[in-house]
């Protein structure tokens, strides 16, 4: 037997009491965390759309930020006007329950805006480094934006991608019983670069631009790694190999993650 904390009436086992006071805050409380289940549901919905769009710009990512923001406090007023007595018109409550939610929301995207996109970046390099028609891909995830500019305003692009193309298909048309080409397994070691091999990388960066007769300068590396990636296939018996790569994934301004295919100590020569 228990005895209620507003009125002091004894209330049955598993019962609750029906005074006014009681009432109210059972009220609350559902109403709250009916609020709380409906900001869940949204903030699900902002995070699937932030993955969707993470290729954007910054300045878009911002916009979405803010419009989230004004969404949510003009949900937070809708709700709190439907909280009873003295606690209605204000938002405190729904704000409690936003705010646990907006906290794991921020710690997903930092996680999203760090290593995740570098990983991300190196398993889509591998599976279309051996795909059909993956070269375009490839190439984007290889080249800055400029130099694929440059390419196609010289009309060397469709070029390169068709031969690139060509070769796949001809190293599938070699495959013999059960082989398969290389597919991507997992990121087995991962080395994050100092400041002295992000000069490197951005040294290399100004050749690979040189080398194209792209626009020089501007290269800035923010952060990257050097992994080393494992891929699995099937040879010709069907039994499982493995394949190993020591690659490095860059940050390029302007650019996104992008792939070296070598490791950093192959770079020396831009140091």
């Amino acid at each position: 037997m228990a005895y209620c904390k507003y009125c002091g009436k004894l209330i049955p086992e598993g019962g609750s009491c029906d005074c006014p006071a009681a009432m109210a805050a059972s009220e609350i409380k559902e109403t709250a965390e009916n609020a709380a289940g409906s900001v869940k549901s949204e903030a699900a919905e902002v995070i699937q759309d932030v993955k969707e769009k993470a290729s954007g710009t910054i300045n878009e990512f911002k916009s979405g930020i803010a419009e989230t923001a004004q969404k949510a406090d003009g949900f937070a007023g809708e709700a709190a006007e439907k909280l009873p007595g003295k606690a209605k018109n204000s938002k405190s409550l729904v704000y409690i329950a936003a705010g646990i939610i907006a906290a794991l929301i921020l710690c997903l995207l930092i996680s999203m805006c760090s290593s995740g996109g570098a990983n991300s970046a190196v398993k889509k390099y591998i599976k279309s480094s051996y795909q059909k028609n993956g070269a375009k891909t490839m190439y984007s995830l290889t080249l800055p934006k400029r130099v694929v500019r440059e390419l196609k305003e010289d009309e060397k692009y469709d070029e390169m991608v068709d031969s690139y193309n060509e070769m796949v298909e001809d190293m599938i048309d070699e495959l013999e019983g059960k082989e398969t080409l290389p597919k991507y397994d997992k990121v087995t070691r991962k080395n994050e670069l100092k400041k002295s091999e992000l000069k490197m990388v951005e040294h290399y960066f100004e050749e690979v631009c040189d080398k194209y007769d792209a626009e020089e300068g501007g290269m800035r590396v923010s952060k990257g790694y050097e992994v080393k990636v494992k891929s699995r296939f099937k040879k010709k018996d069907g039994d499982m190999g493995y394949r190993t790569d020591v690659l490095c994934v860059v940050k390029l301004r302007g650019d996104g993650w992008k792939i070296i295919t070598h490791p950093i100590d192959e770079l020396s020569y831009y140091s």
